[in-house]
């Protein structure tokens, strides 16, 4: 019976290994995947979201692992500085382990890449060497170590003057050992770059070997081809025409250069696109084709200039040989011209050719790594002495300690696993809940905002504003709640947007300032060094402040002050509150922080405020204090105003769109209503929302998304406000219905829900609505909201009336609508000379009903579809007029107008300018 036990819980364990193992491969695998396709946004969440697991599993390897991803990120962005401090704690730490060894040595690789990209040589060659002992001296052949070879060889060949075939020589040595290295472990890939590269000395060297030479690039170049390796394959055209042209097949050497350049146009690289020119200039200029060898020289120039890390070798290298080229010809004034470029380029290289510090690097380092292996040895032999007690020790300590392990480690897994159900069904139970209040929340709130508009009772008023208040308390306690069940199961993300912080400080503590005046409270707010726009959590920030604050005005001493100061300290934001409470004393601080602490019962309990703060302040990666000195007790709270953080996602606006609150009143004034469509299930919150634009709106409703959708290729309302939960279509499915139709393409749709996990609203925005709102919502944000989607047609709508001719690509603003607007050119191009196509014919064209094809225009355009034939006809009025070759008459009626005076008055209308004047101007 004892063995069968311990037979499962060994599978056990076996089983919760494998699962993580392979959640941690599916992270990694989803970073390569973005990182490679240069989705660097999305490899940075794969990063992110590896740290949080790797981090709640207590694997510390696989931390390292996801920061070095992160780093990779922002070399890649050319964000240096980043990248350094990330890896900075994993280069000094010390390593055991093959997975220790593998971080270190990518860190090291990370930090040497840094230094060859900002050609800092010295200590580029000194990292990829040392990289090489620490891999030689722990008998562990690597990739980063064959790459770290490859990029020494490479390195010597940037440095390398053809009176200097010492240094070439040690090129060849180092490909080819990266060649043998990567041969031996089997990494197909590097060994097959390797031997490119060693390939390549092998054609250049004294005593050239073609024929081994080939057979490595054909190995080459099949495996990159079958591997899909773009930049790699195009590299072996560059290794196969340099062949050719060693053995003076000037035919193939052509072709081969210029497939290289072909190849290089395929992937976003600009170094290599000017690498193949300059490669392919060279060998034009060996064999004299002077014209194409300027041509390509020229197209080295053009696309190097005005690039950072320039290689000076190359564009210097280039304006001599043009000089030459042109001396040759006797055109002196470009010949002198290329030489003062090349004179300026050149002596901009800052000794990057000194072929002795490269002589003098290795030796030193050659001598270190030697020395190191010597000590190492020696300290092997001392503790391998040592070993063999410690190893008996031990091998005594864990049978005895195995069999309470195994009977302690059983248990434990029963518990924890109790404990995950226990803590998904607390989940479960939380979101479920604050999704039943807020609805009924919002049938509180909503007649109360309406009655409080309405009433002029004083009396009355203050009933309907503490239901308000307590509708706002209890909304507030779930929110909370829920919140701390995030934090507890480890589902809360970091959202970080760019944002004003002194702006934000004022927006939040504004309420607090008007509450202070309506208590007669004295109440301080001090902002320092916050004037700027930096990445943080709004959500969060207010989520502690109002808390603090809260907490200071609830239980501050009658006539105390109560101050609140907001600063930028090095490189973080500082948040401090400062009340006076004389019931506390310092033995309580400890207990603050303890979800519904009360001190007595004489005493009001703290709630979950303050419970809520600190755990967001240590999710942020903050720290909070708190400090007693008489009677007045302060919070402190330091976060870091920092990117890097573990559980963060980074959200770039592109752009901010202007609220207009009075577009309303500018809506009155058209000839008819516009239309809103309303789509809940629940009647109640249909009627609330139809009370609050029923003076200004035509109101439709529905009352799931399967009936709205019909009704709104009907009625083709001008917005929709929709639920997301309904039944037989949700307002996902609703809205993509919605946004891929070419009739309702252009209708805005709101979507308006209870639920506000961070999951839903990030689904949210990136789903084709086009705006997202929480319940309970405020009324005024929704009237604005409205207003603000039919304002930016209205924007689409001036901008057509502006334009002479129909341009889909600058008019509309998604591809449906583009695909209707071409359509639409489509048809007038044939119809519009034609007096008798009236609007019975456009929409028959169109495949639509008049009253379809009026309300599209209507809300697309803003005219209607007589309006508009009419305005398509005098921009192609407008237009054939600047031709002095037609007169009027012949003009209107090739665009379809019967009768020449109504022409003329049509285009006056229109353009403030008769036909005539129109002409001379």
């Amino acid at each position: 019976m004892k063995r069968f036990l311990f037979i499962l819980v060994f599978n056990s364990i076996l089983g919760i290994g494998q699962n993580q193992t392979d959640s941690i491969k599916a992270y990694s695998n989803q970073f390569e995947s973005s990182f490679n396709e240069m989705k660097y946004d999305l490899a940075l969440i794969s990063a992110n979201k590896l740290f949080s697991f790797a981090k709640q599993k207590n694997k510390s390897s696989v931390q390292d692992k996801a920061i070095i991803y992160k780093a990779k990120v922002y070399f890649k962005l050319k964000m240096f500085e980043q990248s350094i401090s990330l890896i900075e704690g994993i280069i000094k730490k010390k390593y055991s382990t093959k997975e220790e060894i593998t971080n270190f040595l990518e860190a090291n690789n990370i930090l040497a890449n840094i230094h060859y990209s900002k050609y800092e040589d010295d200590k580029a060659i000194a990292k990829y060497i040392y990289i090489d002992s620490i891999s030689e001296s722990n008998n562990f052949t690597n990739d980063v170590q064959i790459r770290a070879l490859q990029n020494i060889g490479l390195m010597m060949l940037r440095g390398y003057n053809p009176s200097n075939n010492k240094i070439y020589g040690k090129a060849k040595d180092y490909f080819k050992k990266s060649y043998e290295l990567a041969k031996s472990s089997n990494s197909l890939t590097e060994m097959h770059v390797s031997g490119l590269y060693y390939g390549s000395t092998l054609v250049e060297s004294e005593n050239p070997d073609i024929e081994t030479a080939l057979k490595l690039y054909d190995d080459a170049n099949k495996y990159f081809y079958e591997n899909k390796l773009v930049k790699e394959f195009s590299d072996t055209y560059w290794a196969y025409a340099s062949l050719y042209r060693k053995i003076s097949r000037n035919d193939l050497a052509t072709k081969y250069y210029k497939e290289f350049i072909e190849k290089s146009k395929t992937f976003n690289d600009d170094n290599a696109l000017i690498r193949a020119y300059w490669a392919y200039a060279s060998y034009l200029y060996q064999i004299k084709n002077h014209d194409e060898a300027i041509i390509n020289y020229t197209a080295v120039v053009e696309n190097i200039k005005n690039k950072k890390n320039v290689d000076y070798s190359i564009i210097s290298n280039s304006y001599y040989y043009l000089s030459s080229i042109y001396k040759s010809r006797n055109e002196n004034d470009l010949a002198y011209e290329s030489l003062e470029n090349y004179i300026t380029y050149r002596d901009s290289l800052e000794q990057k050719n000194d072929n002795q510090l490269f002589n003098d690097l290795e030796t030193k380092y050659q001598t270190e790594k030697k020395e190191q292996e010597i000590e190492l040895l020696k300290t092997k032999n001392e503790l391998s002495e040592k070993q063999k007690y410690i190893y008996i020790a031990i091998a005594g300590l864990l049978l005895i300690s195995g069999l309470f392990l195994f009977y302690g480690y059983r248990n434990k897994i029963k518990t924890a696993q109790k404990l995950n159900k226990l803590n998904e069904l607390k989940s479960r139970f939380f979101a479920n809940i604050s999704h039943e209040f807020r609805t009924p929340l919002t049938l509180i709130k909503s007649p109360v905002q309406q009655l409080q508009s309405n009433t002029t009772n004083e009396e009355q008023n203050k009933q309907l504003n503490l239901i308000d208040n307590n509708a706002n308390r209890l909304l507030e306690l779930v929110d909370q709640l829920l919140e701390l069940s995030k934090i507890d199961n480890g589902k809360l993300q970091i959202i970080l947007k760019k944002g004003n912080l002194k702006h934000f400080f004022q927006s939040i503590i504004e309420p607090f300032s008007f509450k202070a005046k309506e208590e007669n409270q004295a109440f301080t707010f001090t902002t320092e060094n916050l004037d700027f726009e930096t990445h943080f959590d709004k959500d969060i920030f207010t989520k502690i402040t109002s808390n603090l604050l809260d907490n200071a005005f609830k239980y501050n001493e009658q006539g105390k002050p109560i101050d609140f100061i907001a600063k930028k300290e090095n490189q973080n934001l500082i948040i401090q509150v400062r009340n006076y409470n004389s019931q506390l004393k310092e033995s309580d601080y400890k207990k603050l922080f303890e979800r519904f602490y009360q001190k007595n019962n004489a005493i009001s309990g703290f709630g979950i405020g303050l419970a809520l703060v600190k755990d967001l302040v240590e999710l942020y990666e903050g720290t909070i204090k708190t400090n007693f000195n008489n009677q007045q007790i302060s919070f402190t709270v330091e976060l870091p105003l920092n990117k890097n953080l573990a559980n963060a996602i980074i959200i770039e606006e592109k752009g901010k769109t202007e609220i207009i609150s009075d577009i309303i009143s500018e809506t009155n004034h058209n000839s008819e209503l516009p239309i809103l469509l309303v789509v809940d299930d629940n009647a109640s919150i249909r009627e609330v929302i139809k009370d609050i634009f029923a003076t200004n709106y035509q109101i439709l409703e529905a009352t799931n998304g399967k009936e709205a959708l019909k009704l709104a290729q009907k009625e083709i309302p001008d917005c929709i406000i929709s639920d997301l939960i309904m039944p037989e279509m949700d307002g996902f499915e609703f809205s993509n219905q919605i946004k891929s139709n070419e009739l309702t393409s252009f209708i805005p749709v709101i979507l308006v829900t209870a639920k506000s996990s961070d999951d839903t609203h990030l689904k949210a925005l990136q789903s084709t609505a086009d705006v997202f709102l929480t319940k309970p919502f405020n009324h005024e944000v929704l009237k604005a909201t409205v207003s603000q989607q039919i304002q930016e047609r209205k924007k689409l709508q001036e901008r057509y009336s502006q334009e002479l001719i129909l341009k889909p690509t600058e008019v509309v603003i998604n591809s449906v609508d583009e695909k209707f607007i071409a359509k639409l050119e489509t048809v007038l191009e044939t119809a519009i000379p034609n007096s008798e196509f009236n609007a019975e014919i456009f929409a028959e064209e169109m495949h639509m009903s008049r009253m379809q094809l009026h309300r599209k225009l209507k809300s697309l355009f803003g005219v209607s579809a007589t309006e508009f034939i009419r305005n398509e006809r005098l921009k192609m009025a407008a237009d054939l007029l600047k031709n002095d070759k037609l007169n009027i008459s012949e003009i209107a009626y090739n665009v379809g107008f019967n009768d020449v005076g109504y022409f003329s008055k049509c285009f006056k209308e229109m353009y403030y300018l008769s036909p005539s004047d129109y002409q001379k101007k």
